[in-house]
């Protein structure tokens, strides 16, 4: 009798201790199998540089002499990016063309033959070239509209100022950068100089309405600087294409680290067969200002 109950115990739970069994082995394998089949790859990383060159090209409806830089991208974050020398650079328009020169002292910096002025309504070529590498861009000037002088607020209890930009971040009809090159090394005694004297501070007119920029902007840095600080504002145009690449720029540097921040991506430069950077053409306003 006991051993029949002992056979009809074995035959009832024999579903149960099957799947217990298959469970266990599951089990096993998950811990095992990735462990034995572990193997050593050594990726074969190719060494050939995809963007040989970084383009920081802004010509001005301003006459005088007009700058390029190029440099060559750096793989660290906190490398020195080399200079792009040895080029030879130039921009056309219609029937002209003004070449550029590298500088004697500043390596990878190019200034142009003479002194010229952009305009709006024309289309502009860069060319460089340099071995059997080719480059081009082509971009063009749009009008800059008036502009609203920057406010300087007095900080609480210290005696300082700073700045209200006092321009819109979103205008439907407009794209632009606004510079701001506050300089106060004239107020420093020589007996007791100041570690900072001068600072250059940014701001952005754009037709897009950005979370991240318009209505949870970043946490930024607040400068301050005395009275009588001498303060060099300029405005800069942008046209459509340029506008993108800057608000691209801002997403991936200034806009980044907040709940609404973008996917990361490669800038849309206009630098052809790989390169980097852009080139653009800028109408810019100025003025001088005086804080007090």
């Amino acid at each position: 009798m006991d051993n029949l109950r002992r056979k009809i115990w074995i035959y009832k739970n024999s579903d149960a201790l099957l799947r217990s069994l298959h469970v266990f082995l599951l089990f096993l394998l998950i811990i095992v199998f990735p462990v034995a089949c572990e193997k050593e790859i050594d990726w074969d990383l190719r060494d050939k540089q995809e963007n040989p060159v970084v383009v920081n090209a802004r010509i001005t409806n301003e006459f005088k002499i007009q700058k390029i830089q190029l440099s060559h991208p750096v793989k660290k974050m906190n490398d020195l990016p080399a200079s792009f020398s040895g080029a030879h650079v130039n921009i056309s328009w219609g029937q002209l063309t003004v070449g550029f020169q590298e500088s004697d002292t500043v390596p990878g910096t190019y200034y142009s033959d003479f002194p010229f002025a952009a305009a709006v309504d024309r289309e502009y070529l860069l060319t460089i070239e340099k071995g059997n590498l080719s480059f081009q861009a082509k971009t063009y000037m749009v009008p800059v509209l008036p502009f609203n002088l920057p406010v300087f607020s007095p900080a609480q209890d210290n005696g300082l100022f700073s700045i209200n930009w006092n321009n819109t971040q979103y205008n439907p009809f407009e794209q632009a950068i606004y510079l701001a090159e506050i300089s106060w090394s004239h107020l420093i005694s020589h007996d007791h100089p100041d570690s900072l004297s001068r600072v250059l501070l940014k701001f952005y007119t754009l037709n897009t309405i950005d979370v991240s920029h318009i209505i949870f902007p970043q946490d930024r840095e607040e400068v301050f600087f005395p009275s009588g600080s001498i303060v060099y504002f300029s405005k800069y145009s942008l046209n459509k294409e340029y506008g993108s690449y800057i608000r691209a720029l801002l997403s991936e540097s200034q806009w980044q680290g907040s709940l609404f921040e973008s996917a990361r991506g490669n800038l849309p430069g206009n630098i052809s067969n790989g390169g980097l950077g852009y080139f653009s053409a800028c109408a810019v306003l100025r003025d001088t200002l005086v804080v007090n």
